[in-house]
């Protein structure tokens, strides 16, 4: 939780962080656009199952109209926001293979981490759930 709150305060594009992990949605930046969710996959029973950890993520535009308001209170309502606003959603798998797959709302790639320059590699695109 500290690394990705770290990493996204830095990155200054993101205005609140909400996370299961915290009580309360945290205030990162007047100017980020974003507000990130997030919920960690790291139960014991992940790892004494041999399950991969990760973390699950949702993305929403700031809704500007709330500036207004007391950050604590701007900071919950724009964290609450329902499902359908979602600019992005997508989960992260730690285990041998760290593997991104995300949506923008139209298809769903997953990204595999090359270790050895840093970057997430297309390696599953348009993921599809079978017909029956």
């Amino acid at each position: 939780n500290d690394i990705i709150l770290s990493s996204l305060r830095s990155s200054r594009k993101v205005a609140v962080m909400a996370s299961e992990e915290d009580d309360v949605p945290i205030w990162l930046s007047n100017d980020g656009p974003y507000i990130v969710v997030t919920d960690p996959l790291d139960g014991s029973r992940n790892i004494d199952a041999s399950i991969p950890t990760g973390t699950i993520f949702g993305i929403y535009n700031r809704l500007q109209e709330l500036d207004h308001l007391p950050i604590e209170e701007k900071a919950l309502l724009n964290s609450l926001q329902s499902g359908a606003r979602l600019v992005a959603a997508g989960y992260v798998l730690y285990s041998s293979a760290t593997i991104l797959c995300i949506t923008f709302g139209a298809g769903t790639h997953a990204f595999t981490l090359d270790h050895s320059t840093g970057d997430f590699v297309l390696t599953h695109p348009s993921i599809e759930i079978p017909r029956r």
